[in-house]
């Protein structure tokens, strides 16, 4: 398949052009800087067209010929008229080209920001988007125009929806990518030094890797305008992230743990769809295990 992708340079990006190209993929990366992941130069069915998404006439050339548009490129924005002239109308004209080019299937990645976690147990895909911050409102309102564009069009949409992503580089000159919490968790027990932590407080994670899988899956699957939520569906505590700390590390690092009077939960998001529709079921453990290893070896 011939595949066009935006972001293939970043970070979950250049998760996903290693994916695909093992699975023998041809894939054209619309990237600012062609050379910026140095593994990704010089390799068989890898090309680059240089421009940003938002430079219109670099991506009608990226597209030409394609049969699928990945969209996973962002843009930083500051406040909600930014994100809207820098972010959201990218993608619909990306979008708009990519069905005028003939293209056969959109990808686009979206977030679990759509949704406003508080006070509910569980999210699905099937909740309805409730957006706290204008990110959340940016990702909620590409995937609204990217269903209304496909109505009547020959073209399958479905939108991927990362939750809390890591992992290291994934070939020579990619990115790493950590939330805070992982970088003090990991220098704290590598340095013998306390490791403060919020009783209850966590996350459900994914490893980049495994979220690669999610847009190889959604790309072979006959499913159309479908949103998957991608993460593990283990919430893990800090505390526990803290013990792994510990125990890749060989520290002996004292966890301190703060009562601030958060409850126990139960995971906030379903990913019942992509073991629904391809039998898709990831556990974390491992990878954050390797990631605190990475993260402790650098300090």
């Amino acid at each position: 398949m011939k595949i066009t992708l935006t972001g293939g340079t970043g970070f979950i990006g250049s998760y996903v052009v290693e994916q695909l190209a093992g699975e023998g993929h041809e894939l054209t990366l619309l990237a600012r800087d062609p050379g910026k992941v140095s593994g990704q130069q010089g390799r068989d069915g890898i090309r680059f067209v240089r421009g940003s998404n938002s430079d219109r006439p670099a991506a009608r050339l990226a597209l030409v010929g394609a049969d699928a548009l990945i969209h996973i490129a962002r843009a930083k924005a500051t406040g909600a008229s930014d994100a809207l002239l820098a972010d959201t109308l990218p993608a619909l004209e990306l979008f708009e080209d990519a069905i005028d080019a003939g293209v056969h299937q959109i990808i686009y990645t979206s977030s679990i920001a759509v949704f406003d976690d508080r006070g509910e147990d569980q999210f699905t895909d099937a909740s309805p988007q409730r957006p706290i911050n204008v990110y959340g409102a940016t990702k909620a309102a590409a995937e609204a125009y990217l269903l209304g564009m496909s109505v009547g069009q020959p073209v399958r949409v479905n939108a991927v929806r990362p939750g809390y992503t890591f992992g290291n580089p994934v070939v020579e000159g990619a990115p790493t990518q950590s939330m805070a919490d992982l970088p003090t968790i990991a220098r704290a027990s590598a340095s013998g030094d306390d490791i403060r932590v919020e009783k209850n407080a966590g996350l459900q994670f994914m490893w980049a890797g495994d979220l690669a899988r999610v847009y190889s899956a959604v790309l072979a699957a006959d499913v159309n305008r479908g949103y998957y939520t991608s993460l593990s569906p283990e919430f893990y505590t800090w505390e526990q992230v803290a013990g792994w700390a510990n125990e890749v590390t060989g520290s002996s690092s004292r966890i301190v743990v703060e009562d601030t009077g958060r409850p126990a939960r139960k995971p906030p998001w379903s990913v019942a769809a992509i073991e629904r529709d391809f039998g898709l079921r990831f556990n974390a453990e491992t990878r954050l295990r390797e990631h605190l290893a990475y993260l402790a070896a650098r300090v």
